[in-house]
């Protein structure tokens, strides 16, 4: 199993923005965190929007140049639509 963490930070606008490393200050996609909130016990937090999981695990290899499609984000994306009711919203 793999695990992976961001941080996050909102910019004057209240956008969601990357918080630190070489790409601070950049967007994350719109309505990244509009969706609902977690909970384990009394620990409480956003939830990732499915959709922009959905496109993030798409972009990455895009918006970060020499970063593999990775076989792990493709099953993710298939499990995600598959739970979202929506088949076929890859591109091709």
């Amino acid at each position: 199993m793999e695990s992976s963490f961001a941080l996050l930070d909102k910019d004057r606008f209240g956008r969601v923005v990357v918080a630190g490393g070489p790409w601070t200050g950049e967007l994350w996609p719109e309505g990244m965190l509009d969706d609902s909130v977690g909970r384990i016990g009394p620990l409480r937090c956003q939830i990732i929007s499915p959709r922009v999981q959905i496109e993030i695990k798409q972009m990455m290899p895009v918006w970060v140049p020499g970063r593999p499609h990775r076989r792990k984000d493709a099953e993710d994306i298939t499990r995600l639509e598959a739970a979202l009711g929506e088949q076929g919203t890859r591109p091709a």
